[in-house]
C-alpha cells in the first residue's frame, strides 16, 4: 500500500526569486485545486465506494489534471485519508473546545455526548463508515490510517478531559484509554450501526439528550470516587 504522501505545500523555498505576487497567486491557486480535490473526492468516494471510485472520476469532476491531484496527494489511498482527515475535523473541534473549558464531570461528558453523537448519525459520518466496514478486510492499511486520523483522535480527546476530572478530584480512573472507549460506545455504537444500515434511521435533539443523559449516568456511577 502507497504510504501517505508528505503534506501538500506551495511555499516558496529557500532563495526563491519570484515576486510576493506571484507566490501569493501560485498558493491561492494551489488551496483552490485542493479545496475542488477534496470536494470532488467526497462527491466520488461517498456514491461509490472506496474500491469503485476513480480518481479520474474526480479530476473529471474537479478540473485539473492526474499529475497535479498526484501531486498533491500522492494516490488514491493518500487522497481519501485527506477527505477522512477534513471531515474528521468537523467532529475535533468542537469536541476539542469542550473538553478545554474545564466543564465539571456531568457536563461535559454532556456536551462531549451530544455533539460527538449528532456528527456521528450524521449521512456524511455514516456513509464513510460504510465504506470503511464493507471494504475494510480488502485495504486493512486503510483502515488502520481511518482509525489512526478519526477514532484515536476522538478517544484521545475524551482521555484528556477524564484526566482533567481525576486532577480535579471528579473520578477515579485506572485505564484512561478504556475508559474513553468506554464512553464514547455507551453514547454512540449502537446509533451509529443502526445509522449504517438503516437509511430511514433519524434522531433528533430531544432523542440525543435524552440518550446521552443516560449514558452519562451509567458511566458517572462507574468512575466516580468511592
Amino acid at each position: 500500500m502507497t504510504q501517505n504522501p508528505a503534506p501538500f505545500s506551495l511555499a516558496p523555498t529557500e532563495g526563491d526569486a519570484r515576486p510576493a505576487d506571484t507566490r501569493r497567486a501560485e498558493t491561492k491557486r494551489g488551496e483552490a485545486r485542493r479545496r475542488a480535490f477534496l470536494d470532488a473526492a467526497r462527491e466520488v468516494f461517498l456514491s461509490q465506494g472506496y474500491v469503485a471510485a476513480s480518481v479520474n472520476d474526480v479530476v473529471r469532476i474537479a478540473g485539473g489534471s492526474l499529475a497535479t491531484l498526484y501531486a498533491q496527494f500522492g494516490s488514491k489511498e493518500g487522497l481519501f485519508l485527506a477527505m477522512v482527515e477534513e471531515a474528521i475535523q468537523t467532529v475535533l473541534a468542537p469536541l476539542g473546545e469542550i473538553a478545554a473549558s474545564h466543564r465539571p464531570l456531568r457536563e461535559g461528558l454532556q456536551a462531549i455526548g451530544e455533539t460527538f453523537l449528532e456528527r456521528v448519525v450524521s449521512p456524511g459520518a455514516t456513509a464513510m463508515y460504510r465504506i470503511v466496514i464493507s471494504e475494510g478486510a480488502k485495504f486493512p492499511a486503510v483502515v488502520r490510517q481511518y482509525q489512526a486520523v478519526g477514532p484515536d483522535r476522538v478517544r484521545g480527546i475524551v482521555r484528556s478531559y477524564l484526566e482533567e476530572r481525576q486532577a480535579a478530584g471528579e473520578v477515579a480512573i485506572e485505564d484512561f484509554d478504556a475508559a474513553a472507549t468506554g464512553f464514547l460506545d455507551l453514547v454512540a455504537s449502537t446509533f451509529r450501526a443502526r445509522a449504517a444500515w438503516d437509511p430511514a434511521f433519524t434522531m433528533d435533539e430531544a432523542q440525543r439528550r435524552a440518550h446521552v443523559t443516560r449514558a452519562v449516568d451509567l458511566f458517572v456511577s462507574g468512575v466516580r470516587p468511592r
